[in-house]
């Protein structure tokens, strides 16, 4: 067990990815540059207007909104969201993230880290 820092979170835009999208920033907090290997977890920031890939991931997905509100595009079909709450994502599904506010959308999600080959 150990703790992971951050006391660059603060100044998250100067050191997360940057993004074709203008405004948006990804930050991973615990995942394998922090020697994390069994799971991650991210920071995302994403601008009005603008939507994440489609993913999936091989386990679930949970994403803690902190800010904002959008669609979560799931099975074809919209679920609609608020901060604050929690998705959760069942493994294997496709999904996508959509902010439809006129103020970012923050995100932390956690997910499992998919199997490595080897």
């Amino acid at each position: 067990m150990y703790v992971i820092h951050h006391a660059h979170l603060m100044d998250l835009a100067s050191r997360a990815t940057v993004h074709p999208t203008p405004g948006e920033h990804r930050f991973c907090a615990a995942g394998p540059t922090c020697g994390v290997s069994d799971f991650q977890v991210w920071m995302h920031t994403l601008p009005p207007g603008a939507q994440t890939p489609v993913q999936q991931h091989a386990g679930s997905f949970a994403a803690l909104v902190l800010a904002g509100s959008g669609k979560l595009l799931i099975n074809g079909g919209p679920l609609r969201f608020q901060s604050p709450c929690t998705l959760v994502v069942p493994p294997n599904s496709d999904f996508q993230l959509v902010n439809n506010a006129a103020v970012p959308l923050l995100v932390v999600s956690v997910f499992t880290a998919e199997p490595t080959a080897g």
